[in-house]
């Protein structure tokens, strides 16, 4: 099986250094002490920091600049966080420009409203206070290839496997919280076996992940897992299921041929 080149809305512009860390990054983030310990980590490694106060500002930036990672720090003014999300992706979609992932810090967001920025084109999100090692696996899954294999016989089956797994994603936070070790360690164990069947082995690697975790007990470390399958299904999910932005060369050569 060989991958297909990434598609739709998800096609990544993210570039990473060695460290598997993006190189620029655009912080939306008022002043306060999440901003300054954010700005601290990243510059410690040598990512390039560039920073904005709100939506509208940070929009202004995007229609100048390229930025390999959004930090998206909630609350943002301006905007609810599904807005700004809303807004992020429309903006590049009317350019035709890969999606470049989001990042969201939030302090104790709901699941439900966890799901609404997922759903909104956010690619990952990381609880504040902030803890470096949570920062830093998101910021580098997210600037991870998807790798995606083409399993011709299952794809029109991919659909509900995706419905499966976020259902499983629901099963799993709740577990952990219960601290039903049983539970994870079966969940985990199931998608580590069905992931690459499916033509998706970074499922299957997380699988086997939180299935360690659970067998040992470590709750940080399956939440660690659990964060990254959240942020893997949203932008696999997007890459499959949503269709390609137009690109701006090819939107006006539509736009004439219609005139024509």
């Amino acid at each position: 099986m060989s991958g297909p080149p990434e598609s739709g809305a998800s096609a990544r512009s993210a570039r990473a250094g060695a460290d598997g860390l993006p190189r620029r990054v655009l912080l939306v983030a008022s002043s306060g002490e999440d901003r300054a310990l954010a700005l601290a980590l990243l510059r410690g490694v040598g990512s390039e920091i560039e920073t904005s106060d709100g939506a509208t500002a940070a929009l202004a930036r995007l229609e100048r600049e390229t930025f390999d990672l959004i930090l998206l720090d909630m609350p943002i003014s301006e905007a609810d966080g599904d807005e700004a999300l809303r807004r992020f992706r429309a903006a590049e979609r009317r350019r035709g420009r890969p999606c470049t992932p989001i990042v969201a810090l939030h302090a104790d967001a709901s699941r439900e409203r966890a799901i609404r920025w997922l759903e909104a084109g956010c690619d990952a999100r990381v609880a504040k206070p902030l803890d470096e090692r949570a920062l830093f696996e998101a910021l580098r899954g997210c600037c991870e290839p998807l790798d995606i294999e083409a399993v011709p016989e299952l794809a029109d089956l991919l659909s509900d496997y995706f419905t499966h797994r976020r259902a499983d994603l629901e099963s799993l936070w709740q577990a952990l919280a219960e601290e039903s070790w049983a539970l994870v360690r079966r969940l985990g164990h199931d998608m580590k076996g069905s992931g690459r069947l499916y033509g998706l082995p970074r499922i299957s690697a997380i699988g086997a992940r939180i299935e360690a975790a659970a067998a040992g007990n470590e709750r940080c470390e399956a939440a660690l897992a659990l964060a990254a399958l959240e942020s893997y299904l949203a932008r696999a999910a997007r890459s499959l299921f949503e269709p390609a932005p137009l690109s701006a060369e090819a939107g006006l050569s539509a736009t004439r041929s219609a005139s024509d």
